[in-house]
């Protein structure tokens, strides 16, 4: 009899199941090191992925977002300091702004906007980055591929 294509509660993935591939940008203030991101990631999803600095989150623009979903990357995850901790002062308000902007306008030429993910985060809470990660990942999973 044929094993199910699909993981059940208590099995370990198996080689189909969908990783998602995702370019990450980060704010080089709050985490300076692309390596050290990159290592916040599994090793699958890693291996998929383009990790990118900013010089700050408000330097992110729309453009790259969306060449990204273009070029084929199933979501796009920006990480930068937290609210009231950025090293511009206001660059990550500005930033919050205009992202949520993006996924209004994602969402409107039918792209799922939790393709977009961005967090404020703390550079001293490496766990804490990781956790929200993966639960960017699970929904991005939950998602699909974006081809």
């Amino acid at each position: 009899m044929n094993k199910p294509l699909t993981a059940e509660a208590g099995e370990k993935k198996t080689e189909l199941e969908f990783v998602p591939a995702i370019a990450v940008f980060h704010c080089r203030w709050c985490l300076p090191d692309s390596d050290s991101v990159r290592s916040l990631l599994n090793e699958e999803v890693a291996a998929k992925s383009v990790v990118i600095p900013l010089n700050c989150t408000a330097r992110m623009e729309a453009e790259f977002a969306i060449k990204a979903l273009s070029e084929g990357f199933d979501g796009i995850l920006i990480l930068g300091c937290e609210i009231g901790e950025c090293h511009y002062r206001t660059g990550n308000h500005r930033a919050l702004k205009r992202l949520l902007l993006l996924r209004d306008i994602l969402a409107l030429v039918g792209i799922y906007p939790e393709r977009l993910g961005f967090f404020w985060v703390s550079p001293f809470d490496q766990e804490n980055i990781r956790l929200t990660i993966n639960e960017y990942l699970d929904k991005l999973q939950e998602l699909g591929s974006f081809k």
